[in-house]
């Protein structure tokens, strides 16, 4: 089978998209072959024309599973959903004659297990003694698709979580060798705290990426504060806080042998454990302060990661709600009038262009249908009405009858010259601070003296950026500015100097000692 062959499904009236899949006997999934990931099939009740059926029966099984671990008999199954539907609200014979086709797409998919009770007459055998039972895969599926968008837990989870992680390990690492009862307590707490951190860090990313994507709107824009408002309040500045003491605490973590790591293995499992299981969560304690080193350690780590995109976050914030501000609430419909644009200069003529129009904006032309149209029952007609009475002086001059001169247009002359003026002003004054900053270029920040506000907000923007620039291995970061006129370059400070303080009108500045290249784009370095 190659890879282009069409996938082999079957089409019936219960699902007229045809994919209720042959068994798995009978069916290779050629993505499988070709070693990549291969479709989920339980996902199908998800995208079926009756999907709000299925996943009412879905549910209903994995709520039963707190009551029993047996199934859920086929007798029983129907007054389940009944109360299920009474309770939505809906009316509770939309599945009594469909029932058994949906448990059968439910079984042919893979989601539910169908299997018989024990018969202990012969009058049982010709009653219907089928139980159903959900699949393991699709009880976690379903769970899943119900926990969408619902990160609230994870984010609460991630509140402590880097000050929690530092107390866990420093328990871990002071109890590893004399007491692996409590290391093995602590670890837990270490595991179950970064999981519930990872879950949380990729929910914000997932919910700041699609509310970033496409046109904005206000729905994103408040999506967007509120993703940065949770982070700030729940993450924030225990990053900065505790990353350098959890880095130590991992490094000293790594010299703890492999016979040490298997013992606090042995109580986390338990004394009949197999070898195979106790190595496996040996491993696993090496592989989770790999990752954990990953999140703390370094720079570029996933922490600061995300703090920066956090903090990226911010300029598009911004252009949304000014985009919203001046569209005054609504999208703009260029991308529309360009496509429609398109299609009336591709018309054969003028009539085809002229239809194109029409059908898009309505304005179709008049028609005239024979006949009187009746009139409004209990109002006098328009022949019928009683005369109004019309000045004279509104028959001979009609519009032009108001008294009073013509109104003028507002002279705004003058205004437009004192804008002007501002304007020029406002550039002199800018083109004065670019050129006092660009002469303190190859300067230390500990040489910069005498700085006006201007030139400190410059200077701050320009900081801005360098900051946000990856280093090489020299520590020397490059970036150009943000309006593209200016390429930076700033050097690393020496080792041990102490940091620059820069003296402005509004006070000090305190920040590493380095040293500033500023040249204009298209210049030469």
């Amino acid at each position: 089978m190659k890879l282009s062959d069409p996938l082999p499904m079957l089409a019936s009236a219960d699902d007229p998209g045809g994919w209720l899949a042959v068994s798995d006997e009978e069916f290779t999934d050629p993505w499988q072959l070709a070693g990549l990931p291969g479709g989920l099939l339980q996902a199908s009740y998800l995208t079926s024309r009756y999907a709000a059926q299925y996943r009412l029966i879905v549910q209903v099984l994995l709520e039963e599973q707190q009551h029993t671990l047996t199934g859920v008999a086929a007798a029983d199954l129907p007054g389940l959903l009944r109360d299920q539907l009474v309770r939505a609200g809906a009316d509770p014979a939309i599945l009594d004659d469909t029932l058994k086709q949906r448990m059968a797409a439910l079984e042919k998919w893979g989601v539910v297990i169908v299997f018989q009770d024990r018969t202990d007459r012969d009058a049982d055998f010709v009653l219907n003694w089928d139980r159903y039972q959900l699949t393991e895969v699709a009880a976690e599926l379903h769970r899943a698709v119900m926990s969408l968008g619902q990160d609230l837990a994870s984010a609460a989870a991630a509140t402590l979580a880097p000050s929690v992680l530092t107390a866990n390990l420093g328990v871990l690492r002071e109890t590893a060798s004399v007491d692996p009862s409590a290391a093995a307590s602590a670890w837990s707490v270490i595991q179950t705290t970064h999981q519930a951190m990872a879950r949380a860090a990729a929910s914000w990313q997932a919910r700041l990426a699609g509310a970033l994507a496409g046109t904005p709107d206000q729905a994103k824009v408040n999506t967007v504060q509120e993703t940065l408002r949770r982070y700030v309040d729940m993450w924030g500045g225990g990053v900065d806080t505790h990353s350098e003491r959890i880095t130590a605490l991992i490094g000293e973590l790594d010299e703890v042998d492999a016979v040490t790591w298997r013992r606090i293995a042995v109580h986390h499992l338990g004394a009949n454990a197999d070898d195979a299981a106790i190595d496996e969560l040996t491993a696993s304690y090496g592989e989770t302060l790999a990752v954990l080193q990953s999140w703390f350690d370094g720079p570029d780590c996933q922490a600061r990661r995300l703090r920066r995109q956090m903090r990226d976050t911010i300029g598009p914030l911004l252009r949304g709600q000014r985009t919203l501000a001046a569209v005054g609430g609504h999208v703009s419909r260029r991308a529309e009038l360009l496509a429609l644009a398109t299609r009336i200069d591709a018309a054969a003529d003028d009539e085809s262009a002229w239809d194109v129009w029409c059908a898009t904006t309505g304005l179709f032309s008049a028609r005239h249908l024979p006949g009187e149209a009746p009139m409004a029952s209990g109002l006098p007609s328009f022949w019928e009405a009683e005369p109004v009475p019309v000045a004279a002086r509104l028959r001979r001059q009609g519009p032009k009858a108001t008294a009073g001169g013509p109104a003028r247009i507002t002279d705004r002359s003058a205004s437009r010259l004192a804008a002007r003026v501002h304007t020029e002003h406002l550039r002199d004054a800018a083109a004065r601070t670019e050129a006092a900053v660009l002469a303190r270029s190859g300067l230390r920040l500990s040489q910069w003296h005498d700085l006006t506000a201007p030139e400190l907000q410059m200077l701050m923007i320009l900081l801005g950026v360098v900051a946000s620039a990856r280093a090489d291995r020299e520590g020397v970061r490059s970036a150009t500015s943000g309006d593209a006129r200016w390429l930076l370059r700033a050097d690393p400070p020496p080792p041990g100097a102490p940091a620059a303080v820069v003296h402005t009108p509004d006070g000090r500045l305190v920040h590493p000692d380095i040293r500033l290249h500023i040249t204009p784009a298209g210049a030469p370095r």
